[in-house]
């Protein structure tokens, strides 16, 4: 009997050991799990940091680009239609970034629960995905009409030319720094998504 109670004893002992034990590692694992979610925390909060950058970048080029349009005006006659046109499609832009974008944002990373934080990183990976149906048919207009401005405006041929050989110039620039912009973006996205979802 008295070796049963002692068994007994030892082997409470030998659990309160084991509840000790797996006290210490529980707190080892949750410390592990906060250092964990803290590092995929600050790695998110970096890459919504490009897409912000990205965000401004967007704005600035905008608002350069609606200023300018009545320089167009001065510079070789076009028509006050086509510069307010101008300024139009920079106002739709910037206002279909702001959408876009207005719920990505650094700040919303911890405020907001993430299965919300992701579904808008992938609407925002697939606005920018589809924007070039809509960008390219819009872009092919206004090239359209700024090209029938120039050489309607322009009595000089040579002149319409050079105007036309700098558009094309600045076209092609542009839109590869545009589309390296875009990509940016959506790599960005893409592994935000990456991230959350594993």
């Amino acid at each position: 009997m008295l070796q049963m109670e002692e068994e007994r004893i030892d082997m409470s002992a030998e659990l309160e050991q084991l509840r000790a034990e797996y006290d210490v590692l529980k707190k080892k694992l949750d410390n592990q799990e906060i250092i964990k979610n803290k590092l995929i925390l600050d790695s998110i909060r970096g890459k919504v940091g490009v897409i912000e950058n990205h965000e401004r970048t967007e704005y600035i080029l905008c608002a350069v680009a609606a200023v300018m349009s009545p320089i167009y005006h001065f510079a070789f006659g076009a028509s006050w239609w086509f510069c307010g046109a101008t300024a139009l499609l920079m106002a739709f832009t910037g206002y279909w970034t702001m959408l876009c974008h207005q719920n990505v944002r650094a700040a919303n990373v911890a405020d907001k629960d993430m299965l919300t934080f992701l579904k808008n990183v992938k609407y925002l990976r697939s606005e920018y995905a589809r924007w070039l149906k809509i960008g390219l048919p819009l872009l092919a207009a206004w090239l359209g009409w700024l090209f029938y401005e120039i050489f309607t405006q322009t009595d000089d041929q040579r002149f319409a030319l050079l105007l036309s050989c700098c558009v094309v110039g600045g076209l092609l620039i542009g839109g590869s720094i545009g589309l390296r912009m875009r990509n940016k973006v959506i790599r960005a996205c893409n592994e935000i998504i990456a991230q959350l979802e594993d």
